[in-house]
């Protein structure tokens, strides 16, 4: 039995035999081959990269149809007006326009969702072509003010005299990947409530309070400080250390604590391999934060976990790169924000690696270390106090002091993991209560878990958990 692969039996979007045609021609085309080379690397590029998008929106992946349309969106009409020049007597544009519009129509028509199927009709159109389709949509819709002696660029094709629902379609879109970019902060049972229920940490607690809690809580006091003492409320706060030792956990605090919402950029959505496009992801992450301030009437909580993957240290003297215009970008929103009503909460496992530009521009600088023997004994106490049977270990001080000891070198996440682990072993021992005992075995075989703190400190700085003016 012959097995015909799937491939050669793909029968949707581009034109097969056009593209066939204008790929062989450039494989024998005679004169700049290196240019001719690179057109037919890109157009085989785009092809392939429209098949995954299709076969990604087939499988319903939305996650891959966002990443493929968005490439193919920007590289296939560069490409179309490169060969639609370069072979004239193959009306290239023309012929995968036609290609295209005969996908949506009339078994396919265009629907009130603006897809990508729409905005690469929009974009191959020329501008003839443009405002006579803009002029019928606007008949349709009995709206009679187009200019048709305006100059149609390929930005305006994007964003004016579009028909309402387009528009209206193309508005929502960007109000999506704005609501995409942030995800606001929803308390689980495991979420911390407060202050109090975070173990140890007073000197953190008691500067987060006096700086930001108390200017939200007590404003004419706060505006009293500031014209008698210059205190004024920090632009931000940028807390930082080795994993797993807090850093998430105490911006959940303050949030909690203080009643104020907080909203996390996300930075897998934030980073792009397009140029300028990163920043651009953490500026419209900003304006949206800001909106949601200006509609409550109240401030917002703006954390940026992972600053360091946001953008690297810059080279002296280097200007026009991404890292710069990312590092204008963030200092101009930490800068900004506080007159803004938005509270930048910054976070890096890397404090070295971070832009020395931002680094200063935080007033505060936190460091979370790897937590003293009075917080790993309040951590446990809240660990083991979540599961019944670790309550009587955890209100004997003399029992839980020996855990203490045992633990010592080791995170706040760290103690969870170990926690667990010891629990596992008093179950496995005919459900007894959780002793002290139960942590060497699990101590031991981690001691791999354990990290070099003086890597993620900041130069100069003493390895204490705390507040570092």
């Amino acid at each position: 039995m012959r097995i015909q692969s799937i491939n050669n039996t793909v029968n949707f979007g581009y034109n097969k035999q056009l593209n066939d045609t204008v790929n062989k021609k450039l494989e024998k085309a005679k004169g700049n081959k290196e240019l001719a080379k690179t057109l037919l690397e890109m157009n085989r590029f785009a092809n392939a990269t429209e098949d995954k998008l299709r076969q990604a929106e087939k499988n319903k992946n939305q996650q891959l149809v966002d990443i493929y349309s968005n490439i193919f969106i920007n590289i296939k009409p560069t490409i179309t007006e490169v060969l639609d020049k370069r072979f004239p007597q193959l009306k290239y544009r023309e012929t995968e326009l036609s290609t295209y519009r005969k996908e949506l129509s009339p078994k396919n028509p265009k629907s009130e969702e603006y897809t990508w199927k729409d905005e690469i009709i929009d974009e191959l159109m020329d501008e003839e072509e443009f405002k006579a389709v803009m002029q019928e949509e606007m008949r349709m819709h009995n709206i009679d003010n187009i200019d048709t002696n305006s100059k149609i660029t390929p930005e305006s094709k994007k964003t004016s005299n579009q028909s309402p629902q387009v528009q209206k379609n193309k508005n929502n879109k960007q109000v999506k990947k704005q609501a995409e970019l942030l995800e606001k902060f929803t308390p689980t049972e495991y979420s911390p409530t407060g202050f109090s229920s975070l173990g140890g940490m007073d000197d953190v607690k008691e500067a987060l309070f006096d700086k930001v809690i108390y200017p939200l809580y007590y404003p004419e006091n706060a505006k009293l400080d500031e014209i008698e003492y210059g205190k004024k409320t920090p632009r931000g706060e940028l807390f930082y250390g080795p994993p797993g030792c807090g850093k998430t956990a105490i911006m959940q605090a303050l949030a909690m604590e203080s009643g104020i919402p907080l909203y996390n950029l996300k930075i897998s959505k934030a980073g792009s391999k397009y140029v300028n496009e990163s920043a651009n992801n953490v500026q419209q992450a900003y304006e949206q934060a800001v909106k949601i301030a200006e509609e409550s009437g109240k401030p917002v909580f703006l954390a940026m976990d992972e600053m360091e993957s946001l953008t690297s240290k810059r080279k002296g003297g280097e200007t026009g790169s991404e890292d710069d215009k990312m590092v204008s970008t963030l200092l101009q929103i930490i800068e900004e924000a506080r007159g803004r009503n938005v509270i930048i909460l910054g976070a890096t496992n890397c404090f070295d690696q971070l832009d020395d530009a931002i680094k200063s521009r935080f007033e505060d600088k936190i460091y979370i270390g790897l937590p003293d023997d009075e917080t790993r004994k309040a951590v446990l106490k809240v660990l083991l106090k979540r599961r019944t049977k670790g309550v009587a270990l955890a209100d004997n001080d003399e029992e839980l002091a020996k855990v203490v000891k045992l633990t010592n070198g080791f995170s706040n996440r760290d103690l969870t993991i170990l926690t667990d682990k010891a629990s596992l072993i008093a179950r496995k021992d005919n459900r007894r209560d959780i002793m002290a005992s139960d942590f060497i075995q699990p101590v031991n075989e981690n001691q791999n878990m354990k990290v070099k703190e003086r890597e993620y400190m900041a130069r100069q700085t003493r390895p204490t958990v705390g507040f570092n003016k």
